[in-house]
């Protein structure tokens, strides 16, 4: 049987592509993103929560940005599973997320603290404009309630369902 692929390259197709290649420990290159806030809070020796980083953050995904910076970065991010209370009675376990000492030191000698500098002040203008988001998501809620509302009220004397 002949090899499939006899002319193997020696080069790989995404650099062929103009794709770029992820170094290892790399800094996402859009400063004022979720993503970026997560892994400057675990650069500053932060412990992440998913409900911490509700507040924090404002994500309710932390895994998924931990997942992201993982795969996509090659960031070598902590997990314990730590025992929590609920209201009702329960206990739960939840993951925390964290980098290693050592991960953050090497970090820092690539410029880490410069970088977090630069999310930290792109977060913030962000957060200038929270007041007027909030404003636009009341009044898109209450049109999207408006419009279902009069969709309920037409399948009424049509005789359907909305």
């Amino acid at each position: 049987m002949k090899d499939a692929r006899p002319n193997i390259k020696t080069e790989s197709s995404a650099t062929v592509q103009g794709a770029p290649i992820v170094m290892p420990f790399g800094f996402p290159a859009k400063l004022n993103t979720v993503c970026a806030e997560v892994l400057c809070r675990l650069l500053l020796g932060e412990r992440l929560t998913g409900l911490g980083a509700v507040g924090e953050a404002s994500t309710t995904r932390l895994a998924a940005h931990i997942f992201y910076l993982e795969d996509s970065y090659a960031w070598q991010i902590e997990r314990i599973d730590k025992v929590a209370g609920c209201k009702d009675g329960r206990i739960t376990y939840v993951a925390e997320y964290f980098l290693h000492q050592s991960v953050i030191a090497h970090a820092m000698g690539r410029d880490a603290a410069q970088w977090c500098a630069k999310v930290k002040a792109a977060r913030l203008k962000l957060r200038a404009n929270a007041a007027k988001a909030k404003q636009q998501a009341e009044r898109a809620n209450r049109a999207t309630a408006k419009r279902r509302q009069d969709a309920e009220q037409r399948a009424l004397f049509d005789g359907g369902t909305a």
